[in-house]
């Protein structure tokens, strides 16, 4: 079964100076493109001169933002299921201000297959393994941990 799309956005230029407002308005105006329905939404900033925390509460899922503008870098998270499309979410998030390097990962959320050992869900797509690390002692998490 897969349960949707999650896309991991990293931005290093404009968008870690945005105001809560206008970041607000650029992931509603995501949301909207990606055909999602926003339940609800809370921004806030830490202090004058300091980053922002947002979070649209989608019928489909979430898109969240981080900003650090010291470090002058922009975390974005946009997971959306059903017949949404997150891409078009990303594009509108990416093109709203300048960057000087835009990062994007992919993951396709779902459950792994329950034949053996295997590391694939029903769609062929390679899921990660989890590790923790603990007093320099590697930790594979079993199936269900990392769930």
């Amino acid at each position: 079964m897969i349960a949707g799309k999650h896309i991991i956005i990293e931005c290093e230029g404009e968008h870690a100076h945005l105001s809560e407002q206008d970041l607000e308005s650029i992931l509603s105006r995501a949301a909207d493109a990606a055909g999602a329905s926003i339940l609800a939404s809370h921004f806030h900033r830490f202090g004058p001169r300091q980053g922002v925390t947002g979070v649209l509460v989608l019928a489909e899922s979430h898109i969240t933002v981080h900003t650090w503008p010291e470090y002058n870098y922009a975390a974005f998270d946009v997971f959306m299921c059903g017949v949404c499309e997150p891409d078009r979410a990303v594009e509108i998030i990416i093109t709203a201000a300048k960057t000087i390097k835009v990062k994007t990962n992919t993951i396709i959320r779902g459950t792994p297959t329950a034949i053996g050992e295997s590391n694939t869900l029903s769609t062929g797509l390679a899921i990660p393994e989890y590790s923790q690390t603990n007093a320099n002692q590697e930790h594979r998490l079993n199936e269900q941990e990392q769930l």
